[in-house]
């Protein structure tokens, strides 16, 4: 087990598709302290309640102390 943490910035957006058939998509992105970048998407699906709209488009360090 490492006490080092990172930054990471995680980009994914939510893609919703309304009963008249619109297609809307929303781009965010969200800087998270983690071990790595599996525990990053981690916090980000957690965050978002493991929801069926998430769809994560990537994920860079940032910063490491």
């Amino acid at each position: 087990m490492s006490n080092w943490k990172s930054d990471f910035e995680v980009n994914f957006r939510l893609e919703f598709i309304h009963l008249s058939g619109e297609k809307e998509t929303k781009h965010k992105s969200l800087i998270v302290e983690a071990e790595n970048e599996d525990k990053a998407i981690e916090m980000i699906v957690y965050q978002y309640e493991n929801s069926e709209f998430l769809i994560i488009d990537g994920v860079k360090k940032i910063w490491k102390y």
